[in-house]
């Protein structure tokens, strides 16, 4: 037996959903609304794709295996359809856009927290059962939390001022994994816009500045 470097790699798909348990916090800041959440996270392993290097997928295999429930604590922002709109993202684009920001969001958690991006999970949806809105939810991956999300919560200013520029920094035309494509996706990184989470990031920011300094993180915008 000896080892061996095929061309392509694995990655789990898996079926997630996030039900908040309970709200410890919440700040409306018009139509954005953010809150420290507690969830509970019930994921299943479905298959996995294998991916050429390239990005190319190769194929789906499926899988069958049990479910899991994970009692943690979330930051969670909802916005409302119409700022959505009013900022010329269309319905169709929602999902893409708050899976890219969640996925950017996530990313960029460690500048604030003391963590790496697979201590966290994540989940964005154009309608979620709970909020009733297009809603984004970044979580600790430990059972009852582990402070990370929190901190996020605590310094939201900072962490999506940096996600937002370093999304809009990124020089690749749609989305890579410098910037909103991650390497543990259940979904493959589908769908992902780029452009679009750029403007969900900036109006969860204007919404953050415009609430005057009482917003969460507000007072901690300059702490990098």
């Amino acid at each position: 037996m000896h080892a061996e470097e095929p061309e392509w790699t694995t990655s789990a798909r898996e079926d997630l959903d996030v039900h908040v348990t309970a709200v410890h916090s919440t700040e409306t800041l018009g139509e954005v609304t953010a809150r420290f959440v507690a969830v509970e996270v019930t994921s299943r392993v479905v298959g996995y794709l294998r991916t050429l290097r390239s990005g190319e997928v190769l194929d789906a295999v499926e899988l069958d295996l049990p479910e899991t429930t994970l009692a943690t604590t979330a930051a969670l922002l909802t916005l409302t359809p119409e700022v959505l709109e009013g900022a010329g993202l269309v319905s169709e684009r929602w999902p893409g856009a708050l899976h890219a920001a969640e996925h950017a969001a996530i990313g960029l958690l460690p500048l604030v927290a003391s963590c790496d991006r697979w201590d966290i999970g994540g989940l964005s949806t154009a309608l979620h059962d709970d909020t009733g809105l297009p809603s984004i939810f970044v979580y600790d991956s430990y059972p009852g939390g582990a402070g990370f999300a929190e901190r996020g919560y605590a310094s939201l200013a900072t962490w999506l001022v940096a996600t937002r520029d370093a999304v809009a920094a990124c020089e690749c035309p749609s989305g890579c994994p410098s910037c909103v494509q991650s390497p543990k996706c259940g979904n493959g990184n589908d769908p992902l816009d780029k452009a679009g989470a750029i403007v969900v990031l900036d109006l969860v920011i204007g919404a953050v500045a415009r609430d005057g300094g009482g917003g969460p993180g507000a007072a901690l915008a300059d702490d990098v």
